[in-house]
């Protein structure tokens, strides 16, 4: 976990944040527009999941040599389950029919950025279970967009 670089509030972090909005349909993950913001990005918060061993989802800023810049942990993106409560104190998963989302991520606007990954446990309901044995994984990737503003974006492979 210590091949993340440190943030400290200020110093060295990029003046620029890349605000970069997806959307989930049938179990795709598409990076349907981006904007380059003037603003500091929020830090992360807490130690870099790693995939195989947590699950979860998140979201990883990678270089050329494929190190991990920046991470920034994700709600679920596809909103497809709610946890249960039952009186007896336990906690159970329901999962409903996978549905359309979308989701926005703030990173760094970084140089040295050259991808970026979406890492997680599922990106179809059905799979839920079995997925949850093996901890999360890359379910997609992209190039980091050019410009400062666009639309739909290709994904490089991967996923599901």
């Amino acid at each position: 976990m210590s091949d993340v670089r440190p943030q400290s509030p200020s110093e060295g972090q990029p003046r620029r944040t890349l605000r970069l909005t997806f959307r989930v349909r049938d179990g795709e993950v598409q990076l349907v527009s981006h904007e380059r913001l003037e603003m500091i990005c929020p830090p992360s918060i807490g130690e870099r999941p790693e995939a195989g061993r947590h699950g979860g989802f998140w979201k990883e800023l990678r270089d050329a040599q494929d190190r991990v810049l920046f991470y920034r942990l994700l709600q679920d993106p596809i909103l497809s389950s709610v946890e249960v409560h039952s009186p007896d104190g336990r906690i159970r998963r329901e999962f409903g029919p996978l549905r359309e989302a979308m989701f926005e991520v703030l990173l760094p606007d970084e140089a040295e950025a050259r991808s970026l990954a979406l890492m997680g446990e599922y990106l179809d309901p059905a799979m839920a279970r079995e997925a949850r044995a093996g901890g999360a994984r890359e379910l997609a990737r992209f190039d980091v967009p050019a410009g400062d503003r666009g639309g739909e974006a290709q994904r490089q492979g991967g996923g599901q």
